[in-house]
C-alpha cells in the first residue's frame, strides 16, 4: 500500500501559492482521500507537521468533489487559539482570492456575490460574530470557534443566540458541514457528541473528524505511514533534539522563584516559559522584568487565555513574539527574550522556542508544550522541568484517587516518572510511549452524556418550553469540573445605557457588538469576584452593569451592595471604564483599580455625541477626529435627556457603522430595519425573493422548493406596511412605506406586542 501511494502521489493544485511551501506526503494522501469522499474519523499527526492545513486540503478537494460538505466547522478548546487560527485562515483565503482562476471556481459554486471566494466566521464568545458566513449557504465557508460556542449551536442552544437564531445556526453548522475538532484529547465529550450526531444523521453531508497529536486509538486513524516518516523534512522535526533537566523544589511557593532562576540563565535565544496557573504566569513575567533591569519590559511577554483581545493582538505583532516565529531570521548573540504562557500557548500556536522552562503538567499538556520548542529541529534544545516534592509522590500515595483534582495530581506524578525514563523528549521518542502508559498520564477524561435521537429532537423544539438537561453536559461531560466562562467588556457609555434601561442596552449590544479587541474571557467565578471588588470601590454608590445572557436576554442594572448578581455563566458583561479590573498588560485583575481604556471604536465604526443642534462631538479615546464616512453611515441614535437651567435638552448618543452588518438582518433585536440604503417594502421583499431563489438553485433544490422559497421571500416583510410598525420605526405618515433605513431609533414599546 505504501508503494502504491508513493507511485501515485497527487499534486495539490495551488497548495504552495496558498500556504507558502510544498505539501508533505501525508497531506497529498489526505487530499486524495478527501477527493475520493473518504473522510477519516480521526487524524493523528505530530505537532509541527501542519494539521491545521487539513482546512486547505478540504477546501481544494471540495472543488473536485461537489458531494463533500460545503462548510468546514473548525473547533478548538482554547479561546486564545480562535483568533490566532482565524488570522492564519484569513491569510489563506486572501491568497485564494489573489488567484483569479481559483477564486472564480469558488464564486462559481456560490449563489450570491461576495468580496471573498470563501467566507470566514469566528465564534469566540462575547457576541463578536459578523454573520457574513450565514448570508449564502451555498458558498464554501470556514467557521471557527470554541467547543462551547460551536457545540451549543449544533445542539439548538447557542450561547448568545435568541430563539429565532438557534435553528438557523443548528441547520448551518449541523448540516452540509464537516466538523473538525482540533486537539480532540482536550474535549472528549465534544468528540463523542459530534460522532454521535454523525451516526444519528447518517447523512454524508454531515461528517465529524478529530485532529490530535496525542491520539491513543489504534484503529481507523489516519497516521503517518513509514515512508512518510522517512521523508527528510519530516524526520528532522520528529527527531528534533530536546534534552530534559529535572529540578525539585520542596514547596510550591518556591516554584516561581526557581523557574525565574532557570529562565534567566539563558543569555541568548527565545525562551518559552510554561505554567499551569494564570496567577503564576503574571508573577513570573513581573519577576523576570524586574530581574532583567533596564529594558526588561521589552524582552518579556505574557500569553494567557484571559488576555483582552487588544493586548493579545499587540502581543502577536510585538518584537518578542517575532523571535518565536518558526521562519524567523536566527541571528547569533542576540540577548534572550522570554514568552511566559499558560495552556493558551500549548495548542494551535505556531511558535518555535529555542529552549524552555516549565512546571509539571499531565503528559498530554507536556507533549503540546514540547511541540513549541525546537519545532523545526535546527539545534538541541534544553528543557527545564520544575516539580515539587508533593507532585513527585502524589501518585504513590493516592493509588485510586476519586475526585477530578486527585486524578489530575496522580496523572502529573505518573507523567514525571515516564519523562524521567526517556532518553530525550523528541517527538519520535514521545510517540514511542506505550499507549496504556499514555492514557494513565493524560488529564482525566470525563464521562460523556449519552445522546439519543429523541434528545436531539427535544433540543430542536426551540419554540417549546421543555425541561432539558443543560447543554454543557453534552459539550463537557456529566462529571466535568465547572468550566463556565464569562466575557468582560469595558465601555464608557455603560452608565448612560444603564440609566436608560435594559431595552436601550439590548439594542446597543445588538447594533454595536463587542469586537474581539474588547473582550477578555475569564472564569465565571473570577468575573464575580472582579465585579464585587469593583463595587467595593464605588464608595457606596451603585456599579452600572449590563449583562447579555447566552440566550439573548439583556439586563442593565445599577448594582448596589447586597444585590444578587445576575447569572454570569457564558454571559457578556459590560463594565464602565471607571470600574477597573484590567492591568495595563491586558490581564484581568481583581485588584487593578485604574481606569480601563475603551477600545470599541475602529476604522469601520465609531461612537459620538450629537447635542441636538446638528453638531457632532467626538467621544472616542483621545478625542480623535470623526471619520469622513460618517455622513453615509448606518446609525443607531439613543436620546439622552439632560435637565439644564433652560429646561430639558435632548442629546443623542450615536453608534455608527461604516456599512450594513449582516448580523442586523438575522438578530433578535428590533434593528432588522436598519440597512446600508433606504429600501421600500416592495424593493426589499423583491430583493429577498430573488436572493433566496438563487440560493435554492445553487443548492440544487427541487423546482417547487425553490418556488416556495421565493414566495416566502417576497412576502416575508409585508407586515411592516401597517402604520403601527411604520410609526414605531420613526417613518413619517404619508411617505413611502419603508422596510430599511440607514438612520433612526426604533421604539419597540410603541408596537404593543405587534409582530410584523
Amino acid at each position: 500500500m505504501a508503494d502504491a501511494w508513493r507511485n501515485n502521489e497527487t499534486a495539490i493544485p495551488h497548495f504552495r501559492e496558498i500556504v507558502g511551501h510544498d505539501p508533505y506526503r501525508w497531506q497529498r494522501r489526505l487530499y486524495d482521500a478527501f477527493v475520493g469522499g473518504n473522510i477519516p474519523e480521526a487524524v493523528d499527526i505530530p505537532t509541527g507537521l501542519g494539521k491545521t492545513l487539513c482546512l486547505v486540503l478540504f477546501l481544494l478537494a471540495r472543488l473536485k468533489n461537489a458531494a463533500l460538505p460545503t462548510r468546514i466547522v473548525y473547533v478548538v478548546d482554547r479561546r486564545a487559539i480562535v483568533d490566532q487560527t482565524a488570522d492564519a485562515i484569513r491569510t489563506w483565503i486572501n491568497r485564494i482570492d489573489a488567484l483569479p482562476g481559483l477564486a472564480n471556481a469558488f464564486h462559481g459554486i456560490s449563489a450570491l456575490p461576495s468580496d471573498l471566494p470563501v467566507q470566514l466566521g469566528v465564534l469566540r464568545g462575547g457576541l463578536a460574530d459578523d454573520g457574513e458566513w450565514r448570508v449564502d449557504p451555498a458558498r464554501p465557508a470556514v467557521v471557527i470557534g470554541t467547543v462551547d460556542m460551536i457545540g451549543s449551536r449544533i445542539m439548538f442552544s447557542g450561547y448568545g443566540d435568541g430563539r429565532s437564531r438557534r435553528p438557523m445556526h443548528a441547520g448551518l453548522l449541523g448540516h452540509d458541514s464537516i466538523v473538525m475538532l482540533d486537539e480532540a484529547h482536550l474535549s472528549p465529550a465534544m468528540a463523542a457528541l459530534i460522532r454521535t450526531i454523525s451516526r444519528i444523521q447518517g447523512h454524508p453531508k454531515f461528517r465529524a473528524m478529530t485532529l490530535s497529536a496525542t491520539n491513543t486509538d489504534t484503529e481507523g486513524v489516519f497516521r503517518l505511514l513509514p515512508y512518510e516518516e522517512a521523508d527528510p523534512s519530516v524526520r528532522k522535526r520528529l527527531q528534533a533534539a530536546k534534552r530534559a533537566d529535572f529540578h525539585l523544589v520542596e514547596k510550591p511557593a518556591a516554584r516561581i522563584t526557581r523557574i525565574c532562576e532557570l529562565t534567566t540563565r539563558h543569555r541568548t535565544g527565545a525562551i518559552a516559559v510554561f505554567t499551569r496557573a494564570v496567577e503564576d504566569a503574571g508573577k513570573i513575567a513581573a519577576k523576570l522584568v524586574q530581574s532583567l533591569g533596564t529594558g526588561g519590559a521589552e524582552r518579556v511577554a505574557l500569553l494567557t487565555g484571559t488576555l483582552r483581545g487588544k493586548e493579545r493582538t499587540e502581543l502577536a505583532a510585538g518584537s518578542v513574539w517575532q523571535h518565536f516565529l518558526p521562519n524567523r531570521d536566527r541571528e547569533e548573540g542576540i540577548p534572550s527574550v522570554f514568552l511566559v504562557m499558560t495552556s493558551a500557548g500549548e495548542v494551535g500556536v505556531d511558535l518555535d522556542a529555542d529552549h524552555a522552562v516549565m512546571d509539571l503538567a499531565t503528559l498530554d499538556s507536556m507533549i503540546q508544550r514540547l511541540g513549541r520548542v525546537n519545532r523545526t529541529g535546527l539545534a538541541e534544545a534544553k528543557v527545564a522541568i520544575v516539580f515539587t516534592k508533593k507532585e513527585e509522590a502524589e501518585g504513590l500515595r493516592q493509588a485510586s484517587p476519586g475526585t477530578h483534582a486527585q486524578r489530575l495530581e496522580a496523572a502529573r506524578t505518573r507523567t514525571l516518572a515516564v519523562l524521567r525514563r526517556l532518553s530525550d523528549l523528541s517527538p519520535a521518542t514521545l510517540r514511542s510511549i506505550d499507549g496504556q502508559a499514555l492514557e494513565k498520564c493524560f488529564a482525566p477524561s470525563v464521562r460523556p452524556a449519552r445522546l439519543h435521537a429523541e434528545v436531539v429532537e427535544a433540543f430542536a423544539t426551540t419554540s417549546a418550553t421543555l425541561q432539558l438537561p443543560h447543554v454543557s453536559a453534552y459539550l463537557r461531560g456529566v462529571d466535568a469540573p465547572d468550566r463556565s466562562d464569562s466575557f468582560l467588556v469595558w465601555r464608557r457609555e455603560t452608565p448612560d445605557l444603564v440609566r436608560l434601561g435594559s431595552d436601550a442596552a439590548k439594542e446597543v449590544v445588538a447594533f454595536f457588538r463587542p469586537r474581539a479587541d474588547e473582550v477578555a474571557r475569564v472564569p465565571t467565578s473570577f468575573a464575580r469576584n472582579l465585579i464585587e471588588r469593583a463595587l467595593e470601590r464605588q464608595d457606596g454608590g451603585p456599579l452600572p452593569l449590563i449583562v447579555a445572557q447566552p440566550r439573548g436576554d439583556v439586563r442593565a442594572v445599577p448594582l448596589k451592595n447586597g444585590d444578587e448578581l445576575p447569572s454570569l455563566d457564558h454571559a457578556t458583561v459590560f463594565l464602565p471604564t471607571t470600574a477597573g479590573g484590567l492591568e495595563s498588560s491586558g490581564l484581568p485583575s481583581i485588584s487593578a483599580a485604574n481606569e480601563v481604556s475603551d477600545v470599541g471604536d475602529s476604522d469601520d465604526r465609531v461612537r459620538y455625541m450629537d447635542p441636538g443642534d446638528g453638531r457632532k462631538v467626538e467621544g472616542g479615546e483621545g478625542k480623535q477626529a470623526l471619520p469622513a464616512w460618517l455622513d453615509r453611515a448606518v446609525e443607531f441614535r439613543i436620546p439622552l435627556h439632560d435637565v439644564s437651567d433652560d429646561g430639558v435638552e435632548e442629546r443623542f448618543l450615536v453608534h455608527a457603522l461604516r456599512r450594513s452588518d449582516p448580523e442586523l438582518q438575522t438578530g433578535e433585536s428590533d434593528l432588522t430595519w436598519l440597512g446600508a440604503s433606504t429600501q421600500t417594502i416592495d424593493e426589499h421583499c423583491s430583493l429577498v425573493g430573488d436572493a433566496v431563489r438563487r440560493i435554492g438553485t445553487a443548492l440544487a433544490l427541487s423546482d417547487h422548493e425553490v418556488d416556495a422559497l421565493e414566495a416566502a421571500g417576497r412576502w416575508h416583510d409585508r407586515g411592516k406596511a401597517r402604520r403601527i410598525w411604520q410609526r414605531a420605526a420613526g417613518i413619517p405618515a404619508g411617505g413611502p412605506l419603508l422596510a430599511k433605513s440607514t438612520k433612526g431609533r426604533f421604539r419597540p414599546e410603541w408596537l404593543g406586542g405587534y409582530r410584523h
